[in-house]
Order: structure tokens, then sequence, then C-alpha cells
């Protein structure tokens, strides 16, 4: 168990991160900075429950996706739709590190356009299982274990996500010369 007292040194350093995956969902940074806010909120008040030692990022995306899940079912309940201005995800704060994994998935960073809008059309637990893959670099059990699913859901959603954006981005790609004819 970790004291509180070291939630300061422990926790904040991954603010950042969970920062772009709060935009990554939400999909505006007023929303987002909400999630983030929340999510700090729940991990302080259960920082005694933390077991010091143990991966405090994947710790707190799975309290950011829980608030998150929360927060959809509260909406729908309230039947209150949620609005995506994609143009504004670009704008996120970002390490200059981040790139995407797979040089085939044709993504190179979050501040195109294109990639933004493809991203945003995809379902939102696409989204964030790509998200942590590809751009936070866990494993697909980490994955599993903050998303709360079994890891062969996140092997399908990781190969629907990246399908569907190679689908969407296709045609962009060979203009940008990324790809050479194929199809």
């Amino acid at each position: 168990m970790a004291d509180r007292s070291e939630f300061e040194s422990i926790a904040l350093e991954h603010l950042e991160t969970v920062y772009r995956a709060a935009v990554a969902l939400c999909g505006n940074r007023q929303d987002a900075e909400d999630l983030v806010q929340a999510t700090f909120v729940k991990a302080l008040e259960r920082f005694d429950l933390f077991e010091a030692g143990t991966n405090c990022k994947a710790w707190l995306l799975q309290i950011l996706r829980n608030t998150w899940i929360d927060r959809l079912r509260r909406q729908k309940f309230t039947e209150q739709a949620l609005p995506i201005a994609e143009e504004l995800i670009a704008e996120a704060p970002h390490r200059d590190e981040t790139v995407w994994s797979n040089a085939q998935d044709l993504l190179e960073n979050f501040s195109d356009q294109q990639v933004i809008k493809a991203l945003s059309q995809l379902p939102d637990e696409q989204r964030l299982t790509l998200f942590l893959i590809d751009v936070e670099q866990f494993s697909q059990e980490q994955v599993a274990e903050i998303t709360d699913v079994a890891v062969g859901t996140v092997k399908s959603r990781t190969s629907r996500a990246r399908t569907a954006l190679k689908k969407k981005l296709i045609s962009y790609a060979k203009q940008m010369r990324l790809m050479g004819g194929e199809k």
C-alpha cells in the first residue's frame, strides 16, 4: 500500500499521459480536463489502496476508463449527446517522441487532421485500445487489465481499429506518398 503523502511524486508524473488518453476519449479539451480532474480526485481518495511498486500509469488509466464509462452511463440516462470537436484533439499536449509504433498503420502522430478525423470516427473502445497499445506502448495484457476485458478482445479491437483506419486513410496515404500502389 502506498502512503498518501507519496501521491504527488508517484501519480502526478503520469498527468500528461492521462490527459492525452482523456482527450482521445472525450474529443475535446474541456471534457478531457474535467475527466482528468475527476480521475485524479478518485485516485487520491483511493491512493492508500495502490500497491507501491506496481504500474501507477496503468492504475490511473483504469480509473480514467471507469470514470469515463460512469459519465457515459449518466449521460445516456439523461439522454444528452456527447459532442466531438475533432479539431481540438490536435491541440492536446503531447511529447514529440509520441509516435505510432506500426508504420503500416500510416499514422505518424496526432497532429495530422486526416488521422484525427479517422480516429474520432472509431468506436470509443477501439480508440482507447489503439491509443493504449500504439501511443502509450502498453502490452496487450496491460490493456486488457486497464479496460477490464480479455486479451483476445484487446487483440480484436486493435486489429479492427487498425483496419478501419487503414481503409479511411489509404487514399490520403497515397497522396502523401506514404505508400505505393497498395490497395
